[in-house]
């Protein structure tokens, strides 16, 4: 096991390096620069000017050398400095991260409970009313767009019925937990609108292939009530697929976050990378573009030891 963990964390290192270079590449490519920024503050600037702040910037250089010289600077901590925010990149995103973390917590604690619920009310009975509403549910979840769905929430919630607060963060900054709540209900229902749906539909796949096994025949045969069978050996037994495709899920959640938290304005990683990419905050959007792949590729990473762990073979292949 000690040697499958370490074999696939130097892979995930190995890919982390990959996906910064071609980051650092695409981002490169972004029309302006810095400096046309600041010509744009002060039209004033001369070009020889210009010409010296690219060259303390390293904007004179070529790609591989202005990468090397990031990647020693990020090895030793220096992420570099905003320069829509003049803050560093770390002070800028801690905030933000901290906010998007509530967010797919949340989304997370009420979308495995429900999923779970569904898919096994689906498997009961497959081909009835119930089973065919549910998926209605998941299909519907799985091929609406989120921010159609999250502009039609802010219409009727917010504008139509005033019932909720459009944005997903308190104008106020102290504001009080029950103030928070209030402000993640939309957003929050959105992301678990569209996490649920595939869990269900695996939920509910799973759930029929093990209610047909010769364990669940068993069970009912003892005298068990239905409610145990599904509970106690159908549903736990149907959980373990279900390990791999909570933590890809959880990479396609984060990415989902960024898109909602852009439409609800919130004050998360999605605005802040919007606001790098739209402003052409280079380290920012960097930065906080490799932090969303490092996420991704870590639940994936967990996937794979989780796997480890319910089944030794694997660590044998």
């Amino acid at each position: 096991m000690l040697r499958y963990t370490v074999s696939r964390l130097l892979q995930a290192v190995l890919v982390i390096l990959v996906m910064s270079l071609l980051l650092f590449m695409l981002i490169g490519l972004m029309p302006g620069d810095p400096v046309e920024n600041m010509l744009e503050g002060n039209p004033s600037l001369t070009p020889d000017t210009m010409a010296q702040m690219r060259a303390l910037y390293g904007l004179d250089q070529p790609v591989y050398v202005r990468y090397g010289h990031w990647l020693y600077s990020a090895l030793h901590g220096d992420l570099g400095y905003s320069s829509v925010y003049f803050r560093p990149v770390l002070e800028v995103l801690g905030p933000a991260i901290v906010q998007t973390a509530k967010l797919l917590v949340a989304t997370e604690i009420i979308s495995i409970p429900l999923a779970m619920l569904l898919g096994a009310l689906a498997a009961r009975r497959p081909g009835g009313w119930t089973d065919s509403l549910i998926s209605l549910f998941a299909f519907a979840s799985i091929s609406l767009p989120g921010f159609w769905t999250s502009l039609i929430l802010i219409i009727v919630f917010s504008v139509k019925l005033g019932w909720l607060p459009a944005s997903g963060t308190p104008l106020m900054g102290d504001a009080s937990l029950s103030e928070q709540i209030v402000h993640m209900i939309l957003p929050v229902t959105v992301l678990t609108f569209f996490h649920v749906g595939p869990l269900v539909r695996y939920v509910r796949a799973s759930m029929i292939e093990t209610l047909n096994s010769d364990f669940v025949r068993t069970a009912r045969a003892k005298g068990l009530s239905e409610s145990a069978v599904i509970i106690r050996h159908a549903l736990r037994n149907a959980l373990i697929p279900m390990v791999t495709v909570l933590a890809l899920g959880f990479g396609s959640l984060f990415s989902g976050a960024l898109v909602v938290e852009t439409i609800f304005g919130m004050l998360g990683m999605g605005k802040i990378i919007y606001d790098a990419v739209s402003n052409i905050d280079f380290n920012l959007a960097l930065v906080g573009l490799l932090l969303a792949t490092i996420v991704t590729l870590l639940s994936s990473l967990l996937a794979d030891l989780a796997y480890a762990w319910l089944d030794p073979r694997i660590v044998l292949k």
